[in-house]
Parts: C-alpha cells; structure tokens; sequence
C-alpha cells in the first residue's frame, strides 16, 4: 500500500478509491450519525422539560394536594420554557446543518 494519499485503493466490490476519498466518505458517514444522534437528544430532552413545565400548570389549575404556585413564577416559567426550546432548537439546527462554504 502506497504512503500516497492521492494513489488509488481497491474496494471489495471492484471500484476504486482514493485515500482521500474514502476517509472523506467515512467522516460524512460519522458526522451524519452524530447530527442524529444529538439532534434525537435534545429534541427528547426539549420534550422533557415541555412536559414537565405543562406538569407545573396542571398541577397548579387543578390544585392537586394543596399545589400553588405565585403567579408570577407561573408566568415567568412558562416565559422562559419557550424562550428556552425556541432559542435553543434554534441555535441546535443552524449549528448542526450550517451550509459550508467551500472554495472551489
């Protein structure tokens, strides 16, 4: 095997490669698979805190054993749960499927 990155390497269905390529191929691979994987995360962890917050309130409305909360906690919660997802989906998706600028 060449120590050249650019020289050619056979693949077991007959085609072939650079080195190049190929770890190129494999890094996409693994990066797709890791975009998956955090955005599966935080979409449930999101989800999570969303039924939490939504747990608080019915708790509160139907005031269950004795449950009060002040008002005005109750607004800045629910405030900053969707500030919260909103911000940071936001920020999660714009990171995780940026465009790159490639120079060609």
């Amino acid at each position: 095997m060449s120590s050249d990155p650019g020289a050619p390497i056979q693949r077991r269905h007959g085609t072939t490669t650079t080195a190049k390529e190929w770890v190129e191929q494999i890094t996409t691979v693994n990066q797709i698979n890791l975009q998956q994987k955090i955005i599966g995360f935080l979409l449930k962890a999101y989800g999570g805190l969303l039924a939490a917050t939504m747990l608080i309130f019915f708790l509160q409305g139907f005031k269950v054993a004795g449950f009060t909360l002040d008002a005005a906690l109750l607004k800045w919660l629910g405030g900053a749960t969707i500030g919260e997802i909103a911000g940071l989906l936001t920020l999660t998706f714009s990171a995780v499927f940026k465009q790159r600028k490639d120079s060609v």
